[in-house]
Formats: structure tokens, C-alpha cells, sequence
């Protein structure tokens, strides 16, 4: 089964503000404190949406491709550390207008 949860808290792309949640996890996922589940995601930054999807699901693996410090702790596997400083942009970080290639609009 594959099921998705969606977590908003950059709302503007700069400043992290409170956490949304989206779209709900399934509750045939819940029933168990998410035991068995794989939970993936793209980056742990300050840990403040995996802190919320683990209280969701506390026995689910968790694991993210990019980790920083801050969150680290709240993630089972991760690929690459990443200072807290970093910036990471994603293909699908994109505007729901035309925007600007991210190389054209971000020189330096």
C-alpha cells in the first residue's frame, strides 16, 4: 500500500511558519502507531513535521534522502547531511504560475 501525507509549513518559501496538515494519513495506517510503515520524505530540516507525523505514527521507520541537524534526530535513515544553512531546491518546489528557472532568478 502507498499512502501519502501532506504537511505544509513553508508557505511563502523563506520563513518556516505553523504546520498544516493537508492531507491526513489513511486510518487503516494508524490503528497500529504506523508498525510496518516506511515513512519517506524528501528533507528533515528543523524536525518540526516529522515531530507531527511521528506523534501520528511512533513505530513507523522513518527515513529522508537529505537530513540537517536540527532534525536528524526525528529520522531512522537518511542518505546526506546537510548543514542548517542549506537551501535545497526540489523540481517540484514550483509556483502554480510560470516561474523563473531557479538558475536564471538565484545567481551568485
Amino acid at each position: 500500500m502507498i499512502e501519502t501525507v501532506c504537511i505544509a509549513s513553508y508557505h511563502d518559501y523563506s520563513e518556516q511558519g505553523e504546520l498544516r496538515v493537508i492531507k491526513e494519513i489513511g486510518e487503516k495506517l494508524l490503528v497500529n502507531g504506523g508498525e510496518g510503515v516506511l515513512v519517506i520524505d524528501d528533507l528533515t530540516d528543523t524536525g518540526k513535521t516529522a515531530q507531527m507525523v511521528r506523534k501520528m505514527m511512533p513505530k513507523a521507520h522513518f527515513a529522508t534522502v537529505y537530513a540537517k541537524p536540527q532534525g536528524r534526530p526525528l529520522v531512522d535513515t537518511f542518505v546526506t547531511e546537510v548543514s542548517q544553512d542549506t537551501w535545497i531546491y526540489f523540481p517540484w518546489d514550483m509556483g502554480f504560475t510560470y516561474q523563473e528557472p531557479i538558475n536564471k532568478s538565484h545567481r551568485g
